[in-house]
């Protein structure tokens, strides 16, 4: 079959019900098993598994959709999801709709065929994961791929929504990917979610990597249709979303924690330290604290106890795991006196097995070893009853495949900010062709008094390019960093409109890596390659304290903008797009600060 020119890398052509497809297994040689699939059989939704995206959806005058049932169904193998415009209630709504999974899913390897509606604007159809139907379960999202109808570009996506009251993450992960199909309409996407991060797939090919350790969390499949995003073509409507499957595998992960929050990190101090993320608390709630100092590992533990007689339980699922031997451990220390105090691991296909918590002061480990899941699932339980004063604490809460002998796995230090604000590429280089791919970064990257820009950069070519940059069309604020066809860095600070060039030339030469440094500092500026000074400037009157505008790497220009979690085409280009290429080479090792450093 002619894929348009896509590469048939690692892919087998089957044949399907609708339409010949493309079917693309997981990465070979890694041990995955299928261990879940849904293939649409039948005349109706499997609500055992999923239920419906219901309610209204909207985002000031970008978003304006209404999630409905009635636009969801089931017919020849396949998932039905349609958008319409229709009368409800006397008010004219764009409906679509969806189903979103009754359990959760962790790391493994994820895929997907559908026919996203394409003919007309205003559908916006995604296959991702996010959230949970348990409460406080809220910890990423993945979008394994958004797509504007319309619009030839796919999104890949990683936003993490951990943080702390006084401090906000930025996005950590947003690629825009050229869209493509097969004749009939298909597109093949997947991902795989590891200890180490996200690799998106399209059509069977790498296109994107968001790179993050021990993101370990187990939340819910969404397929969907959201109708009304920005200017709705209602002439090409009804139309509808159609997926084919879905598709799950996992993988052995010894000495790698499956438990979401085990150590009672993701809290930080913006979520309620009685409600610990991931973890379904009954009994007496009041009992239930994450608390800051003295844990066995990193900065919180639980703590469950309180003035008066308690009876607690906090537990968690896993679900879709692969079946074989696992193991429970956790750090522990007691007052010692309680009725109860016992972590058990049950759900698994076998009786419950329970280790008791005997008194100590001192951090203690206690061990489940042999954990024989046979149903790909299991439930971790802690369980307390006490008098008043009475209290257990636990941290450092995992369970594993066990470590294979001779192989070491390092619990490296949680922490969900670095010295950088903003990281991309630090094990493997982004490459950009010159099409129109590139990465969005948050308005609050490189914003401020000060800031630095670090990157390596190999260019295919000596040419008029632009990398990186966060900058508004107009205003005071801002900045870019700019290649030049004479092989020169330009670190601009400002808008478009109004800015100051800092011009460092002999900075870089086709196919030879440079590591750029680019500082500025309250109206002072430099630039550095591989370390040494080449250009600096002071009485700089422009800032970067402009929070307007997204960052962009890779293609530059203003073809697209974000809007919330979804971007907008708006069909502008920059007034310099014409004089500048859009980039070709690779990128890797970027990290911008919110401070000046000195390389």
């Amino acid at each position: 079959m002619n894929w348009n020119g896509w590469p048939l890398v690692g892919l087998a052509i089957v044949s399907l019900a609708a339409a010949e497809s493309l079917h693309a297994a997981p990465p070979e040689g890694k041990g995955y098993e299928l261990v879940y699939a849904e293939e649409f059989d039948g005349d109706q939704v499997n609500e055992k598994d999923w239920y419906f995206r219901v309610g209204a959806r909207k985002s000031g005058t970008y978003i304006n959709g209404l999630n409905r049932k009635e636009n969801v169904y089931v017919r020849d193998g396949k998932l039905h999801v349609v958008a319409r415009q229709e009368m409800i209630d006397g008010k004219l709504e764009n409906t679509g709709g969806g189903i979103i999974s009754l359990r959760d899913f962790g790391y493994g390897y994820y895929e997907c065929l559908s026919r996203p509606f394409m003919a007309g604007r205003g559908v916006h159809s995604s296959f991702w994961q996010a959230g949970s139907r348990r409460p406080n379960n809220h910890i990423f999202e993945i979008d394994s791929y958004e797509v504007d109808s319309k619009s030839w570009m796919g999104c890949n996506n990683l936003y993490v929504h951990l943080g702390q009251k006084e401090r906000r993450l930025p996005w950590v992960h947003r690629a825009h990917v050229p869209f493509a199909m097969n004749e009939q309409g298909w597109f093949l996407d997947a991902y795989e979610y590891t200890p180490e991060g996200v690799v998106f797939y399209d059509n069977g090919v790498v296109v994107a990597r968001a790179e993050w350790p021990e993101l370990t969390a187990q939340q819910a499949v969404w397929l969907t249709a959201l109708n009304g995003c920005g200017g709705v073509e209602a002439e090409h409507l009804p139309g509808e979303s159609v997926f084919e499957y879905f598709r799950f595998y996992a993988r052995d992960y010894p000495g790698v924690n499956l438990l979401p929050n085990g150590s009672f990190e993701y809290n930080q101090d913006k979520i309620s330290p009685r409600n610990p993320v991931s973890w379904e608390v009954s009994g007496d709630k009041s009992a239930v604290q994450v608390v800051r100092g003295d844990a066995a590992r990193d900065d919180y533990k639980l703590r469950l106890g309180q003035k008066d007689w308690y009876s607690v339980q906090v537990a968690q699922p896993l679900y879709h795991l692969k079946n074989g031997n696992y193991m429970l451990t956790a750090k522990v220390r007691s007052s010692g006196g309680q009725r109860k105090a016992w972590i058990a691991v049950s759900g698994y296909g076998k009786r419950r097995l329970v280790a008791h918590i005997a008194p100590g002061r001192e951090w203690t480990e206690v061990v489940i070893p042999e954990v024989e899941v046979t149903n790909h699932s299991v439930q971790v339980e802690i369980m307390v009853q006490g008098d008043g004063g009475e209290w257990l604490e636990i941290d450092d809460v995992c369970f594993m495949k066990p470590p294979v002998e001779g192989l070491s796995v390092v619990k490296q230090p949680f922490h969900l900010f670095g010295d950088a604000v903003w990281e991309l590429a630090s094990k493997e280089p982004v490459r950009f062709s010159g099409d129109r791919k590139f990465y969005f970064f948050d308005r609050f990257v490189g914003y401020g008094d000060a800031m630095t820009v670090r990157f390596t950069v190999e260019a295919d070519e000596v040419a008029n390019m632009t990398p990186l940059a966060r900058i508004p069309k107009t205003g005071n604020a801002g900045w870019s960093v700019q290649l030049t066809s004479e092989g020169g860095v330009v670190f601009r600070i400002g808008s478009i409109e109004n800015h100051t060039d800092v011009v460092a030339p002999n900075a870089y030469r086709a196919g030879t890596p440079v590591e750029i440094t680019c500082v500025f500092d309250r109206g002072r500026a430099a630039v550095y390659a591989d370390g040494r000074l080449l250009q600096s400037r002071t009485g700089i009157v422009q800032n970067t304290r402009d929070a307007s505008a997204a960052g962009r790497l890779g293609t530059v220009g203003e073809a697209y903008e974000a809007v919330s979690e979804v971007i907008r085409e708006t069909g502008l280009q920059q007034p310099e797009s014409a004089k500048m290429k859009n980039f070709r080479g690779t990128l890797s090792k970027v990290a911008v600060y919110n401070k000046a450093l000195i390389p």
